[in-house]
């Protein structure tokens, strides 16, 4: 995955809690023929929470334990000169929940820009490590890593997520997801793998549409409830594991110290070892 990087920051012109910079410069990419640096941020006294609104662009968050501030940057990229000076990031504060958002011209006037041309913000948002963060991000890949929990809908693109302290809570409509270390981990996917490892609590993936699971190293339970196609592979889990409905693809349960059970699957074997409670599949599929 492409990872948004800090961007060297020019001189900026500061208007409240926005930041424009000047002197963009142009390309001789077409569909980033200008660019420019975009930069916000606000002390977080008092802030439980931050949410944060991405539209076209990569999206990086990553919690800090040496900071007391939520600053958020990037780069603002546009086919024309108008519809870079639209392209911003905003960012409030409204009592103690903190807003990000990047406004982009297509946004503003219901797409009509992107019949004849673009902009997108990279975005990278620096905040302390003990808030919570609900993202909403519209297209291209996003990160996060080192938060207090965290809740995302994701429209496209890959989602990576590291060292989450406690619940995280996936809304995915496309691409791939990695989860690697989380509390207790609750997924809807539409289509792409989903990769989970490193979860202290329990692990429910309600819907995943299309994609091979993988699950690892679950400190409790793991349940999924409706799997449409794609292999499932689960390994060293400390409860039980659950598979409410599987259409299609194998299963593969292993190292699980407490139940195994299928209740419904059509079609593919269903395969397991080292199993410390009951084993339940139906009898059909059950391959030994």
């Amino acid at each position: 995955m492409r990872i948004a990087k800090w961007m060297g920051l020019p001189a900026l012109v500061s208007f409240g809690l926005v930041s424009v910079a000047l002197g963009p410069v142009a390309m001789a990419d077409d569909e980033c023929a200008f660019r420019a640096d975009r930069n916000a941020g606000v002390d977080t006294g008092g802030v439980t929470k931050v949410v944060i609104r991405a539209g076209a662009g990569d999206l990086e968050v990553i919690g800090r334990a040496d900071t007391a501030r939520i600053d958020a940057s990037g780069q603002a990229c546009a086919t024309k000169q108008a519809q870079l000076d639209e392209a911003r990031i905003e960012v409030r504060r409204e009592g103690n929940v903190v807003y990000v958002e990047t406004r982009l011209p297509q946004d503003e006037d219901g797409g009509s820009w992107g019949r004849n041309g673009h902009a997108h913000i990279d975005l990278k948002v620096a905040l302390p490590t003990l808030i919570a963060v609900d993202a909403v991000d519209s297209s291209g890949d996003a990160s996060f890593a080192d938060l207090k929990s965290l809740a995302v809908q994701d429209s496209s693109g890959d989602l990576e997520v590291a060292r989450i302290a406690g619940g995280v809570d996936v809304g995915d409509s496309s691409g791939d997801v990695e989860i690697r270390g989380a509390g207790s981990v609750r997924v809807r996917d539409s289509s792409g793998d989903l990769d989970i490892d490193e979860v202290h609590g329990d692990v429910a993936v309600e819907v995943d549409s299309s994609g091979d699971i993988e699950i690892a190293k679950v400190d409790g339970n793991v349940r999924i409830g409706q799997d449409s196609s794609g292999g499932i592979r689960i390994e060293d889990v400390r409860g039980g594991v659950i598979v409410d409905s599987d259409s299609s693809g194998d299963i593969f349960a292993g190292r699980v110290r407490d139940d195994f059970t299928v209740r419904s699957d059509s079609s593919g074997s269903i395969r397991h070892e080292s199993v410390g409670g009951n084993v339940s599949v139906p009898r059909e599929r059950a391959d030994e």
